[in-house]
C-alpha cells in the first residue's frame, strides 16, 4: 500500500529521516501539502535522463550535509565519472520517490529563469549610464530604505560596483537576481546582496494596469521598454522593490542555498514547503512544448515562488535562456526524491 504523509511538518520529517508520517487526526492539516510514495518506474521519462548531467548539482548540494544525507552524499562520491545508468541505479537504492499534491491536486505552475547578462563598464564612461549599487552605508536587513523611484531620481549612500549602458537591462537584471556584466575589460559576476526591503511588482502586473496586455513574455516587453524609454522609465519605477549587488568571485550565480547554479537541473522553490537541497524530479514541458522530465534539485527561492507546487527553472544565461526563460509559464508536476527510512 502507498504511504501518504500530510503537511510542511511531515514533509520535515520525511525529508531528515526525524520522524515516520504523522497519525490520522492530523490529517485535515495537510490540504496544502501532501507527499504519496510511488515507485521510481511511476515517473515519466526517468528511465530517459541523463543523469551524468545531474551530478554537479547532486554534489553541489552535498558539499555539507547534515546527517540524515550523509550516508547518501558520502555513497555518491564513488559515482563521480560513473555512466548514467550506475548514477541511476545508485539513486533507486537510496531514494524513494513521493508525487507531492496540493489541495488535492497534483498539477501546479512551473516558469524559468535565468542569469541576466548586459554591458557596462567598472567606471563611468557616459551620462546616459545607471549605476549598480552595493548595498547601503549601514545597511541593515528587514530595514525599509528608499523606493525604486526615489533611488533612481536622488541616489543613495551605497558604493557603485559598475555602470549599466542600459536602464532595462539593470531593471532585468534586479528581477532576476544575480548575473554578468560585459565590459571591455572582462565580465564583472553580479549576485544578491539585499534588498530594499519593499513590496515587489510584477512588469506583467504595471503593463496591465496602463491597458497594455499583448507582451506575453519578458523578451516582448523588454523591446517595449527599450522602445519608449520616458514612459518605461515610469513603468519600471512603479515596482518599489529595489536590489542591491555584490561582487562575486570564481563560478556564478550561486543560488540561496548556497552553492552554484546548475543549468537545467538547478529549480527555485518554496522553502516553507520543500527544504533546499532537496533532489526533485521534475514534470514539465518548455515554451515550445518539449517535454522537460529529469532530475533537479531546489537550490533556490524567489519572491514570486509561493505555494507546495510551483517551481522556477534556471535555464542559465546567455540569449537563448533568457528566450527560454521569458517565455515559459507552464503546468508540470515534481516529486521529492527522499532517503529511504
Amino acid at each position: 500500500m502507498n504511504k501518504i504523509c500530510y503537511s510542511v511538518g511531515a514533509l520535515i520529517c520525511a525529508s531528515f529521516m526525524l520522524c515516520g508520517c504523522p497519525s490520522s487526526h492530523n490529517l485535515s492539516q495537510g490540504r496544502a501539502f501532501k507527499l504519496k510514495e510511488v515507485s521510481f518506474n511511476s515517473l515519466p521519462g526517468w528511465n530517459y535522463d541523463n543523469f551524468e548531467e545531474a551530478m554537479p548539482a547532486l554534489l553541489r548540494s552535498c558539499q555539507n550535509p547534515n546527517a540524515q544525507w550523509m550516508n547518501f552524499c558520502v555513497g555518491l562520491q564513488r559515482y563521480r565519472g560513473a555512466d548514467s545508468y550506475q548514477i541511476k541505479r545508485y539513486i533507486e537504492s537510496q531514494l524513494t520517490p513521493y508525487l507531492v499534491m496540493s489541495y488535492g491536486e497534483t498539477v501546479g505552475t512551473i516558469t524559468g529563469y535565468y542569469e541576466a547578462e548586459l554591458t557596462g563598464t567598472r567606471y563611468r564612461v557616459s551620462q546616459s549610464q545607471v549605476p549598480v549599487y552595493g548595498l547601503p552605508v549601514g545597511y541593515q536587513n528587514g530595514k525599509t530604505y528608499p523606493t525604486r523611484a526615489d533611488i533612481e531620481e536622488d541616489g543613495i549612500n551605497a558604493p557603485i560596483i559598475a555602470w549599466a549602458d542600459d536602464p532595462v537591462e539593470l531593471f532585468i537584471l534586479q528581477i532576476q537576481g544575480s548575473g554578468r556584466m560585459i565590459t571591455p575589460d572582462g565580465e564583472i559576476k553580479l549576485g544578491y546582496a539585499g534588498n530594499n526591503n519593499r513590496t515587489f511588482k510584477g512588469l506583467g502586473t504595471i503593463f496591465a494596469s496602463h491597458g497594455i496586455r499583448n507582451l506575453h513574455s519578458m523578451q516582448n516587453m523588454k523591446k517595449w521598454l527599450q522602445a519608449h524609454p520616458e514612459e518605461g522609465r515610469e513603468i519600471m519605477a512603479e515596482n518599489p522593490r529595489y536590489i542591491f549587488f555584490k561582487e562575486n568571485e570564481g563560478d556564478s550565480p550561486y543560488g540561496a542555498a548556497g552553492v552554484v547554479l546548475t543549468p537545467e537541473r538547478s529549480v527555485a522553490v518554496d522553502k516553507s514547503y520543500i527544504p533546499l537541497h532537496t533532489p526533485m524530479y521534475l514534470n514539465t514541458t518548455d515554451p515550445d512544448g518539449e517535454y522537460i522530465q529529469k532530475l533537479v534539485v531546489a537550490q533556490d527561492i524567489g519572491k514570486a515562488i509561493k505555494g507546495g507546487i510551483r517551481a522556477d527553472y534556471f535555464w542559465g544565461h546567455g540569449e537563448e535562456a533568457f528566450s527560454k526563460a521569458g517565455r515559459m509559464k507552464n503546468k508540470g508536476s515534481y516529486y521529492l526524491l527522499l532517503p529511504k527510512s
